[in-house]
């Protein structure tokens, strides 16, 4: 049942959508009615709320405030509004605090009915797929996985296992494999780094469980099965009576990414290994389905891939492509982007994914990634503004992805040290506009705040040049220029050392002679009589 809150000022708009509409036809109740936003409020303290229908213009508390509440505090509640044509600016502004959908007045009964039933429907697939996580939770709780876990991985990860004393492990856990022939399944989440950055670890583990429930259902009507992880990876071991096509599996294949695809909300790769009698070939099986799975790395996501189509490890084409790679560097450097991405998809090319390893392939990737991790550290770029606080995350991306979005994540990465190599470019060139300006104004009366406006940056941003380029400040860059300046109209003794400050840009002579001192180590007297010294 959903539950419906009208809130209008009129009494006739609220009696209209409550009695022109046959609501309970529907699965709806109006379960209160308010004249105002204020008096919603009240209201919802004590009443559950699915769907709230509220106007604009009302007194006490209007229909934009009250959705902003409401959003706030019941984020749960989908929210309609009902606007005038003349108030369509604030549906619009509506839709951007919060509001799910708007109405314009005066509207069809129909029109809110079906705009009513829509919301409807995103609650209640949203509350099935709550309901069948919830599940899953309760079934992941009460199991005790580990050890049946631990059995079905020796059996499949290792050569020549004591499979005697592992069957009996498995009937204890209700498992056997009675029949003849087998063969293994591979499913591999697309992309399970996206998954991990959106879902806590507790989350991830559930989504695991789903995925093995799933294709032991959708695989039991034709198996005996049994599923488990490795390495983020669902292996599903398969048991029947006769040999069984690769047709038939594809399609079972099929039904289990349909299930997870509705259910779970992601997608999933799967490998399909061959059949053969003897429990020793689960072994063989897996390895074929994991070469099947390598070429999905190639061909994209979603892919039902047998073990025919496994790739070759040619070494002819086993090359690292170091002319490409120097390409993409030299088109960072220009800061050309559609030179990036050719030249990107260039090195793509020539590690010939048709002919070559998946290992191969990450292995050139990685190596990419460490050249232009270098690149940055020559040219002083901050490394975290390209690739993040580290490049743990960036390698679980070449590891665990498919080759388009691993060219889509290292184009992005291409592109930022593109970025930062043009500010880091023009930040030097401001720079030496203002080293410029300096050199030939620290006479005049100059600071911080009149050289930063002179090159249109803020005196913030001038200090953090100064500490970035030449690790010092601003004022102490400016007494050296001065005093530089001073040490050499000091070898001409027909100048006054009132002057000689002047000159340099200090009108009060007794702070000449203090900043002179702390730069040089002497007065400007004793450093003119050494002068006098060194030249007898």
């Amino acid at each position: 049942m959903i539950h419906l809150m009208i809130v209008d000022d009129e009494e006739r708009a609220r009696t209209g959508i409550r009695s022109l509409i046959d609501w309970t036809k529907h699965d709806i109740t109006i379960v209160c009615e308010a004249r105002d936003g204020a008096e919603a409020l009240e209201l919802l303290n004590n009443v559950h709320v699915d769907i709230l229908l509220t106007d604009i213009r009302m007194p006490e508390m209007d229909g934009l405030s009250l959705i902003e509440h409401v959003t706030n505090d019941y984020p749960h509640i989908k929210c309609v509004i009902m606007s005038g044509y003349d108030e369509f600016a604030y549906a619009q502004k509506a839709l951007t605090i919060g509001a799910s959908d708007y109405l314009l007045k005066p509207s069809r009964t129909q029109e809110i009915l079906d705009t009513v039933l829509k919301l409807k429907a995103i609650i209640e697939e949203a509350r099935h797929q709550e309901n069948t996580l919830e599940k899953l939770k309760v079934g992941f709780r009460e199991s005790f996985p580990l050890l049946k876990e631990k059995t079905l991985s020796r059996l499949v990860m290792t050569d020549n296992p004591p499979f005697e004393r592992l069957l009996a492990n498995l009937h204890i856990n209700g498992e056997a494999f009675p029949h003849l022939f087998f063969g293994i399944i591979v499913l591999q989440i697309d992309n399970l780094h996206m998954l991990q950055r959106k879902y806590d670890q507790e989350d991830i583990e559930l989504f695991k469980y789903g995925v093995k429930n799933i294709a032991e259902e959708t695989f039991s009507a034709l198996f005996r099965c049994a599923a488990f992880e490795h390495q983020d990876d669902i292996i599903v071991i398969l048991n029947t009576e006769d040999w069984t096509g690769i047709d038939e599996l594809n399609q079972h294949a099929a039904e289990v990414q349909q299930h997870i695809r509705q259910y779970l909300k992601f997608t999933v790769s799967i490998g399909i290994g061959s059949f053969d009698p003897g429990i020793n070939h689960l072994r063989i099986s897996y390895q074929e389905s994991i070469r099947a799975l390598d070429m999905k790395y190639f061909i994209g996501t979603e892919k039902i891939v047998d073990y025919k189509e496994t790739v070759d490890d040619d070494p002819v084409h086993t090359s690292y492509p170091l002319s490409q790679e120097k390409a993409i560097i030299q088109a960072v450097a220009t800061g050309d982007q559609n030179a990036i991405a050719e030249r990107l998809n260039a090195f793509n090319e020539a590690l010939k994914p048709a002919s070559t390893s998946k290992e191969h392939i990450q292995k050139s990737m990685l190596a990419l990634v460490f050249a232009l991790y270098r690149y940055c550290i020559e040219k002083n770029i901050n490394t975290n503004d390209v690739f993040g606080e580290s490049l743990t995350e960036l390698t679980h991306i070449i590891e665990h992805s498919s080759m388009d979005y691993i060219v889509q994540t290292l184009t992005d990465v291409l592109l930022k040290a593109s970025e930062q190599l043009h500010v880091k470019k023009n930040s030097n060139k401001m720079f030496q506009s203002v080293l410029d300006y300096m050199e030939h104004n620290y006479h005049k009366d100059i600071n911080r705040e009149t050289v930063a406006r002179e090159v249109f940056i803020t005196p913030g941003y001038l200090s953090f040049l100064f500490k970035q380029e030449l690790k010092t400040n601003f004022l102490d860059h400016l007494h050296k220029i001065r005093i530089d300046h001073a040490c050499r109209l000091l070898h001409d003794r027909s100048m006054k050392l009132s002057d000689i400050a002047h000159a340099a840009g200090y009108n009060d002579e007794k702070y000449f002679f203090q900043i002179f001192k702390k730069y040089i180590g002497m007065t400007p007297t004793q450093y003119r009589n050494n002068l006098g010294a060194d030249s007898l």
